[in-house]
């Protein structure tokens, strides 16, 4: 199946380098198809970051995983496929997991998706979410990979839908994290424990005492400045005013003292599955899919043969019991040409490419206007973010927010970045637009810090 998979990479890499919309200075698959980042990690000095992979199609087929590597996150390599679903324990995907470095050796969990014959619903019968092992000494060698769990060892009152397994150590007792969906539709967290990373036996299942969601997914539990933090994807909640407004969410709960609130990570149309690792300076860094599962927006890049990206990655820090996120500083370093314009009310300033960063910092009420018909709009209670025909089907998002007073973007070919407040909120969104329409209009005349980006480097 490696073969199979480098088939479809020189197949169609000249079709997919060819589309103007492929992104500078974001990771993307090299064909077909990405989601999920996975094991992610930093290993004797050199970053790696995998993620769900379909090569054989830009609509996601058979999953495996992909590899880049990097050691400053301006260089990047394109590593070897590390993972295939070619074994009875993953033949119909070798789904989204995770890694975690003990002992000088990295440890990956993740799920093997097997589809069994008949005429199932594949919710409560017919599906196997086993959970597979394999190892590396150098991240770029892969042992065996072996299945640890099966459907059998789960609670009698789970669903099939059992996944995205994700490491938690405390007082060294091993925890193995898993996303669930019970036989009554409630979405929940597992917990196994182990003294070992490879004998795991169950401890207890978290939950809220108000169901919220269906299933959840992409589970990930840490502490931060002395918080336990719990990441997580919940299916089937429903919106509530501006809250939510994505057909799957994405989100935090603090777990201190049980669950607290849900609080949403990012407000976008195009972020999901993001994961969390802590690297060799101690920043707890995040990486999402810019993207989303079963959205009723596209993306017209299919047509090149490919699909979606990686966010930036993302420090993670605490301020006023809320979760703040801003681009690792090396995203600086590909910064170039800093220039500080001064924008003129409702005069339309037309700025060098769609690959930069702009700042600003805001007055109480504002109105942007960017690109072909991308708007933010701040009322003093809500921030709108507006697509028109460059959404490809995406319309308004919201963020309910008291006071705003500096917005940084970060603009690519096709995406934006926007952060509010240095991180305490954040949308991303893909955008679909002519490259000649790099214009910016703000209602009142204002400052602004703008640099170029310069691209990534892929070898």
């Amino acid at each position: 199946m490696k073969n199979i998979f480098k088939s479809y990479e020189l197949k169609y890499k000249d079709k997919v380098n060819s589309d103007p919309w492929r992104l500078k200075y974001h990771l993307m698959p090299p064909v077909g198809w990405l989601n999920d980042p996975n094991g992610l990690c930093q290993f004797n000095g050199i970053y790696h970051i995998f993620y769900q992979y379909s090569p054989d199609s830009p609509y996601g087929a058979h999953k495996g995983w992909g590899h880049y590597s990097t050691k400053d996150f301006i260089t990047f390599k394109q590593e070897d496929i590390p993972l295939l679903p070619d074994s009875e324990i993953d033949k119909d995907g070798a789904y989204s997991g995770s890694a975690f470095i003990d002992n000088n050796r990295i440890h990956f969990f993740y799920t093997g998706n097997i589809k069994f014959e008949g005429n199932y619903d594949y919710i409560n019968e017919g599906r196997g979410h086993y959970v597979n092992y394999f190892y590396s000494d150098d991240g770029f060698h892969f042992s065996n990979k072996e299945c640890l769990l099966k459907n059998k060892d789960y609670p009698k009152n789970m669903s099939c839908h059992v996944r995205d397994p994700k490491i938690y150590q405390k007082n060294n007792q091993y925890y193995l994290v898993l996303g669930a969906r019970t036989k009554d539709s409630v979405g929940c967290i597992m917990l196994y424990k182990s003294n070992d990373l490879k004998h795991w036996s169950y401890n207890t299942t978290l939950t809220t005492q108000k169901k919220f969601g269906y299933m959840w997914e992409c589970p990930d539990l840490f502490e931060l400045d002395n918080h336990i933090i719990l990441i997580t994807c919940p299916q089937g909640v429903k919106q509530d005013g501006y809250k939510y407004e994505n057909i799957y969410q994405n989100g935090y709960f603090f777990y201190d003292n049980g669950f607290s609130q849900f609080h949403e990570l990012d407000h976008g149309f195009d972020f999901y599955a993001p994961q969390t690792f802590v690297d060799e300076k101690n920043r707890r860094i995040l990486i999402g899919w810019m993207g989303i599962p079963d959205a009723d927006y596209i993306n017209p890049t299919v047509e090149y043969y490919w699909q979606h990206a990686l966010t930036l990655p993302r420090v993670l820090t605490i301020k006023d019991n809320h979760i703040y996120q801003f681009p690792i500083e090396e995203i600086n370093k590909l910064m170039d040409k800093e220039e500080h314009i001064s924008l003129k009310k409702n005069e339309p300033y037309h700025y060098a490419t769609h690959s930069c960063h702009m700042h600003f910092i805001t007055p109480s009420l504002f109105r942007i206007k960017l690109r072909k018909d991308v708007t933010l709009d701040y009322d003093g209670k809500v921030l709108t973010l507006s697509l028109k025909e460059s959404g490809y089907g995406r319309d308004a998002r919201h963020i309910e927010i008291d006071h705003i007073y500096e917005i940084d973007i970060y603009s690519d070919t096709s995406s934006l970045e926007i952060f509010v407040n240095h991180g305490e909120e954040v949308f991303s969104t893909r955008v679909y637009d002519n490259l000649d329409d790099t214009y910016i209009t703000f209602d009142q005349d204002i400052a602004m810090d703008y640099h170029t980006m310069n691209s990534y480097h892929i070898i």
